[in-house]
């Protein structure tokens, strides 16, 4: 019993391990892969479907638009976003056997896409071009690492520079929202109408007004007024 369980176990498997994760794949969704993209049996279904696949396309999308526009001035935006999310996903559900995977720009995409441009002005370089070998040389090493099984180091390490990583994005876009919050009302500086000022302590209190309904609401499964249902999804 005992040698079944450690023959099991994450750690004893070999690190790197050449295609054996891709041929994995193949044996479990080559079977079905037709089926995924035969004819449904329920329309309704394939409608929702899509429904909701465009919702969550078009959100984050507009969420993120105002960031990409200021950091690229304007070389990216919500028509860029969709139009790119369209076709890499429709490339990945056709290549990647996995049609109901919903492809998006991300809190650390936006983040990425800022950064590139900054870089490219840096070295006085095209973004386009600049932004193109850097994805290139990006997707090669995700090749790579999927051929030979890198993410096997996953069960040998501790999820430490996960959670860094998601400390950085979210005190980024904190930082971030904070700026764009007290930045226009020009705090110690009399150059601003009254009308203009005015709008931008409105602004500053929309947002804290914001912030306080989402953090309230994010608790509300725990309120014991309505019902479990509508605290599910006040929450």
């Amino acid at each position: 019993g005992s040698s079944k369980s450690s023959s099991n176990d994450p750690n004893d498997q070999p690190i790197f391990q050449f295609l054996t994760g891709m041929i994995d794949d193949l044996k479990v969704r080559g079977p079905i892969y037709a089926d995924d993209w035969g004819v449904p049996n329920n329309l309704l279904r394939v409608f929702n479907a899509t429904f909701y696949a465009f919702v969550v396309q078009l959100i984050p999308a507009l969420i993120f638009a105002e960031v990409l526009q200021r950091q690229t001035e304007g070389n990216l935006a919500v028509a860029e976003v969709l139009l790119s999310a369209g076709i890499i996903g429709t490339i990945y559900a056709i290549f990647a056997g996995q049609a109901m995977t919903v492809m998006g720009i991300t809190g650390p995409t936006a983040l990425l896409l800022g950064t590139s441009y900054g870089l490219a002005e840096q070295f006085d370089a095209d973004y386009f071009t600049f932004y193109w070998w850097a994805i290139i040389w990006s997707a090669a090493m995700h090749i790579v690492a999927a051929m030979t099984g890198l993410v096997n180091f996953v069960w040998r390490i501790t999820p430490f520079t996960l959670q860094i990583f998601e400390f950085f994005i979210g005190v980024s876009f904190c930082f971030e929202s904070i700026r764009d919050l007290v930045k226009p009302a020009k705090l110690g500086f009399e150059d601003l109408s009254s009308t203009e000022r005015s709008a931008a302590y409105a602004n500053i209190l929309i947002g804290i007004g914001t912030c306080w309904i989402c953090w309230t609401l994010h608790h509300a499964e725990t309120w014991v007024m309505f019902t479990e249902t509508t605290r599910e999804i006040l929450a």
